[in-house]
């Protein structure tokens, strides 16, 4: 295996690993076919290793492949960062910073923390995957994004959680409901009631789930949905009761929901700074820097408002 990384053959892997076929990859890089085939095919000699696996209708990722694919994306990420820096007048960063972000916080929190970045650094690009936990975990760990502000998952050994703050789980329901009028229910009372579910790959059902195992609880489940904005228009409809991170109800000020607190057992959820034990970009890690500073304040006030 060779000491030296060819930069030119990781840029034609990461190209065919995210477009998929060496047709498109080959347009994106400004190649023709054969050339983007010498340039991987060098890559692979030097690593010693078969990097992508090729038929004659699809190209996947080797086992080794998906190991660095991680690492190359980090390489090419940065050398595209570094010299958009060099271009730029006065040494301003510039360049492409990648977000991770559940929908709920994005919605509610993201807006300031882009505009003071956006004052501070006014010719950095930021690109927001706003996906499912479980998505975005994936795009951490694939080097999709730079890092993630999701919610905190099973340890892994690739990966870094930073807690940002604790948000709680609550209760919401049509306004003509019979526990409307309450401060706060049980989970004993949520027992009776035809509940709307969050899809079994989403995190806060896990969450759910994990306690009502642990309490031996028998909860009914009437309805199950892919995305929380649907869970809330179908209890606006009056077609059940949610439970719902607080995030996803905070800022609605119609008349048809309310909002009560769940406890006997109070059940939050940690949102984290989730990413790769590797060393991030340095236009990534000055908006990492902002979001540690100035996330747990603005989910403080955010608290605040709606209480």
């Amino acid at each position: 295996m060779s000491s030296r990384l060819d930069i030119l053959g990781v840029q034609a892997f990461v190209a065919i690993a995210e477009l998929g076929t060496f047709r498109r990859a080959a347009s994106h890089l400004h190649l023709s076919e054969s050339a983007l085939g010498r340039r991987l095919k060098k890559l692979e000699d030097d690593l010693g290793v078969r990097l992508l696996l090729r038929t004659t209708r699809a190209v996947s990722l080797s086992q080794e492949g998906a190991e660095f694919l991680p690492r190359a994306r980090a390489v090419v990420h940065d050398l595209a960062a570094s010299l958009d820096s060099l271009r730029s007048p006065g040494g301003n960063p510039t360049g492409t910073v990648r977000i991770g972000c559940l929908p709920t916080v994005a919605a509610l929190l993201l807006s300031p923390l882009l505009r003071d970045f956006a004052e501070a650094y006014p010719q950095v690009r930021v690109q927001i995957f706003d996906r499912s936990a479980t998505e975005i975990r994936e795009a951490v760990l694939n080097g999709e994004v730079d890092f993630a502000i999701t919610v905190a998952g099973q340890p892994h050994a690739k990966l870094v959680a930073e807690k940002l703050f604790s948000e709680p789980m609550v209760v919401a329901c049509p306004a003509g409901h019979r526990l409307a009028k309450r401060k706060f229910v049980t989970w004993a009372q949520l027992g009776k009631e035809a509940l709307i579910s969050i899809g079994n790959q989403s995190a806060n059902r896990a969450l759910i789930e994990d306690l009502v195992r642990g309490q031996s609880l028998q909860l009914s489940w009437a309805y199950q949905v892919e995305h929380l904005a649907t869970a809330v228009s179908l209890v606006a409809g009056g077609r059940g009761v949610a439970i719902l991170p607080r995030a996803a109800v905070a800022e609605r000020k119609d008349e048809s929901i309310r909002v009560l607190a769940l406890r006997e057992p109070v059940l939050k959820r940690d949102v984290v700074l989730l990413s790769r034990r590797l060393p991030m970009s340095s236009i990534a890690s000055l908006f990492a820097r902002l979001v540690r500073r100035e996330l747990p304040a603005l989910e403080g006030q955010g608290r605040a408002r709606s209480a």
